[in-house]
């Protein structure tokens, strides 16, 4: 993904009121192709947990979506 790509979608991440803390920062390693091990490693769990955080989260965003095309 080019730079400016991912520089956007970090900004709309880091702005979100619906994840936590930690959700960002996963969903912010993960845009900047941090593998999930070594993100893991930063929280302590393991890289299937990371896997299961970002599918969570990126559901949140999904609903989101929906609901702003639902009420457009």
């Amino acid at each position: 993904m080019p730079n400016q790509t991912v520089a956007y979608f970090t900004s709309v991440i880091k702005r979100s009121k619906e994840c936590t803390d930690k959700e960002k920062k996963i969903l912010t390693y993960r845009m900047k192709r941090v593998k999930l091990e070594k993100i893991g490693k930063k929280f302590k769990v393991t890289g299937e947990r990371i896997r299961q955080i970002e599918e969570e989260t990126l559901k949140k965003f999904e609903k989101a979506i929906m609901q702003l095309r639902l009420f457009d």
